[in-house]
């Protein structure tokens, strides 16, 4: 069996445990302590059993019973109902194995096997947590039956209730409906099944489960239980539902039909809108779990159902491994899109290109005018700083300025600040090359900034630092030539993300550079497919007509995003241009 199966059979059958152990210990156990730790300050009732029955729970779920006395169950237990009718089963044969369950009576067989399994030494301690002991009337006389008053599971609770009757002659106890008798015979005619006469005569009357108030659990002991069952049920719903598809689902059927709820999240495979539902869905479901609860439930009230408490605590893990789902169904995603695989589909392939856009007016234009090209380098000392005009920008937004590329250089002596070199490393460790330092100058200012290639050449990194904040930068380009540009939020100008026909602007707040690239990524993913084109495969030393395109696109986003006014001319940078147009691969570009 190949790792990734034996890993999805493992991760099914340890959520399918760990789901199963927290919907037992937490609708049995954890939320039953809790409505008794919550109702620890109700003052009792007193009451006899005959009123109890005959009306119920009033003002207050703690009761104390004045004539109540209680019928421990046996140390023998009866298995009647397991032992097989010698007047309607054939004598089992001498022998076991197959041969002997095929030619014998087979229920018989099963019923005796139980039956036995039971009475062993080893059963003793289960049977004990299991078995209730009964609240009757000390003066109660009547055929044996099964009573509608009985106590919490455990013989060990049935003995203390005992002695609490006979040191005090009450008996104090919290009160909550017990329908399991009625849904056993709803089931059993729904199934049709037999069940005895005396079992069917006592699910027909109101049933009440009694628990000694000395009992009471403290709210810390309680709230420790209802944590560790919702911790277990999380982990185990979300390991259930990030489990891929398999053979385990023959064998581990709890967890593939608990594993529905996660499949549209599940490998990754969710997006925004998925993420967004999936938000609402969970928040939805949480306020679900308060209303069934506390609302309808009344957790810690007189008035109280334990079936909507169960299914409001069902609701909050639900919601809960909602919420989580998302943040592993993105982190899922990301690292999709980060493996090579991904990659590999977003290239340009070597030899030939897909469909080239068709060029535009603007961009036929670009060509006629290209003897009117100019070097970049001659604005060097005639750079103007940009940042001083922002506030003459302001009061005069017709006011425009002609763009003018910043001057690029490699300073000899300088070394990237300790801050930059944290981002790299990052990007390093995704495949990235080691960094190159440059200067870039627009006027009087300048500042250094780190370049490096990386993602199988797809991407460009880029750090500069101003006023002691780094911050960074992402550059792809489509071979139609349009540009992806994401940024974090440390730029001043760029704080909103834009678009135009040359390129796309994408901002994101509060992110590390390798949760940057995965976003950048995913929507350079997003953009080859809307735009049916791969990205381009950039050369190392192509880092300077990269930076100068981008720097010109970025005020032209601005400009038509209404944040700025920029005169921008067209301008060629290798086999990059402003307009866009269709990139030349490397091997169809003309020898020098």
């Amino acid at each position: 069996m190949p790792s990734s199966k034996r890993r999805n059979t493992r991760r099914a059958a340890v959520g399918s445990v760990l789901f199963s152990a927290g919907l037992f210990c937490g609708t049995l156990v954890a939320v039953p302590k809790l409505h008794r730790a919550l109702s620890s300050e109700q003052t009792p009732v007193e009451m006899t059993c005959a009123e109890l029955v005959q009306y119920g729970i009033g003002e207050s779920s703690v009761v104390r019973l004045t004539d109540a006395t209680i019928a421990e169950p046996s140390e023998e237990m009866e298995f009647a109902m397991l032992e097989p009718d010698p007047n309607q089963s054939a004598p089992l044969p001498v022998g076991t194995g197959m041969r002997a369950w095929m030619s014998g009576d087979k229920v018989a067989m099963a019923k005796s096997t139980i039956a036995k399994t039971l009475k062993h030494p080893r059963s003793k301690k289960l049977i004990d947590q299991m078995v209730r002991g009964e609240v009757i009337p000390r003066d109660f006389i009547g055929a044996p039956m099964p009573q509608p008053l009985k106590l919490s599971p455990g013989r060990d609770i049935a003995s203390l209730a005992l002695e609490e009757v006979k040191s005090t002659g009450t008996l104090t106890a919290f009160v909550a409906e017990d329908p399991t008798s009625k849904w056993i015979a709803k089931s059993a005619d729904y199934l049709g099944l037999e069940l005895p006469e005396p079992f069917v005569k006592a699910a027909e009357m109101n049933q009440y489960s009694l628990h000694p108030v000395s009992q009471t659990e403290t709210k810390s002991n309680a709230g420790l239980w209802v944590g560790g069952s919702a911790l277990a049920m999380t982990l185990g719903w979300l390991l259930c539902s990030s489990a891929g598809w398999g053979l385990w689902i023959v064998f581990c059927p709890i967890a593939a039909i608990v594993g529905l709820f996660g499949l549209p999240l599940r490998s990754g495979r969710g997006n925004r809108v998925t993420w967004t539902l999936a938000f609402f869905a969970g928040v939805i479901s949480l306020v679900a779990a308060y209303g069934l609860a506390f609302q309808l439930g009344g957790l810690g009230q007189a008035q109280s159902m334990w079936t909507l408490q169960a299914a409001g605590f069902v609701a909050a893990c639900g919601g809960t491994a909602l919420l989580l789902g998302i943040r592993g169904s993105v982190k899922t995603k990301r690292s999709i899109a980060l493996s090579p695989g991904s990659l590999d589909d977003l290239i340009v392939p070597e030899k030939g290109r897909s469909k080239r856009a068709k060029p535009s007016k603007k961009q036929m234009g670009s060509k006629k005018n290209k003897g009117m090209e100019v070097d970049a380098d001659q604005y060097a000392t005639t750079g103007v700083q940009q940042d001083k005009l922002q506030e003459t920008l302001n009061k005069n937004a017709s006011y425009s300025r002609k763009y003018l590329d910043p001057r690029l250089s490699v300073p000899a002596n300088a070394q990237p600040s300790p801050e930059a070199m944290e981002h790299n490393v990052l990007w390093q460790k995704a495949d990235f090359e080691e960094p190159l330092l440059v200067e870039i100058g627009r006027g009087e200012a300048a500042c250094y900034a780190t370049i490096q290639v990386g993602c199988q050449n797809l991407v460009l990194g880029m750090t500069d630092e101003l006023d002691g904040k780094v911050r960074l930068r992402l550059i792809s380009i489509l071979e139609d030539g349009h540009c992806l540009i994401s940024v974090d939020d440390s730029y001043q100008d760029l704080q909103v993300a834009g678009a135009n026909e040359h390129a796309t602007l994408a901002v994101h707040e509060s992110v590390t550079a390798p949760k940057l690239l995965a976003k950048h990524l995913e929507k350079a993913a997003d953009l080859a497919e809307q735009r049916n084109a791969g990205l381009v495969t950039l050369d190392t030393n192509e880092w300077r007509d990269v930076v100068l395109l981008t720097e010109r696109l970025i005020k032209s986003v601005l400009h038509d995003e209404g944040h700025q006014k920029w005169d921008i001319y067209d301008m060629a940078y290798g086999r990059f241009a402003y307009p866009i147009q269709p990139v030349r691969m490397f091997q169809d570009a003309s020898p020098v």
